[in-house]
């Protein structure tokens, strides 16, 4: 891995892929539940920076409540695509769109003294996370919070043990290589846990909430999960996505951080 990925190439993709469905649907309800506390405490308007936030799911939704959003990304395609979601919700005097990588970030006065800034799916993606974590942090006022997800390799190495992949595994562990082919949407760069948890506690920053995104949800046979009630599966994310040792193996790690 040399260089940060650019998803210009599969913005398009994003929509529904990501976004959408019934992964999106999970992935909301545990960060709205994580984030809900916060979001109540801090009344008013918060300053928030979305670094690599795409298409900006979550910020929008955060900028329909009330809040000054900043939204940044490395691909254009990934803005533009932003900037249509910003004009079907008439959001344009809440939402500020910014063509920059994570790492520019702190060059900008205007996005100094942060109340909450929001780095979900990025890090995985990153030549250096370690450093992206410090980059992140210096963006928030006192008492600030970070709100990370990252890319769980426990769940990665977990699915190719299922699929008896072990020579794949045993690979991919020696050459520290995990992304597959260009166009794919397995991450470069899947971390671990215990990695992410020392770098914040280096950076100063301590975990107030844990939670894992899809810690069954992708174990399940198609054949099963399409027989279910979408609100029964995201209901039960939810009421395990805290649980050990369900959430260690969830595709996603949610840990939202204070300063």
């Amino acid at each position: 891995m040399t260089s940060d990925r650019n998803f210009d190439d599969l913005a398009h993709r994003f929509r529904n892929r990501i976004y959408g469905g019934l992964k999106g649907d999970i992935r909301l309800a545990v960060l709205g539940r994580d984030l809900a506390p916060l979001l109540a405490e801090r009344a008013g308007c918060l300053k928030v920076v979305d670094a690599g936030g795409g298409q900006g799911q979550f910020a929008l939704d955060l900028a329909q409540a009330g809040h000054r959003v900043f939204l940044a990304d490395i691909s254009a395609q990934m803005l533009e695509q932003a900037a249509l979601r910003v004009e079907e919700r008439q959001l344009q005097g809440r939402v500020t769109l910014l063509h920059r990588p994570l790492q520019a970030l702190a060059e900008l006065p205007e996005l100094q003294g942060a109340d909450l800034v929001i780095c979900h799916a990025v890090l995985e993606w990153l030549v250096q996370p370690k450093q992206a974590i410090e980059q992140l942090r210096g963006l928030l006022k006192r008492g600030g919070y970070l709100s990370l997800t990252f890319y769980n390799r426990r769940a990665l190495e977990f699915r190719l043990l299922q699929r008896g992949s072990f020579r794949q595994l045993d690979r991919n562990i020696e050459s520290d290589h995990w992304g597959g082919h260009p166009g794919s949407l397995t991450p470069q760069n899947p971390l671990l846990l215990e990695w992410v948890q020392d770098w914040l506690a280096q950076a100063g920053l301590s975990v107030v909430a844990h939670s894992g995104i899809r810690c069954f949800h992708d174990f399940m046979t198609p054949a099963i999960r399409d027989k279910l009630p979408a609100t029964a599966i995201v209901e039960k994310e939810l009421e395990y996505s805290r649980v050990d040792p369900y959430r260690q193996l969830a595709r996603y790690i949610h840990l939202l951080c204070r300063m």
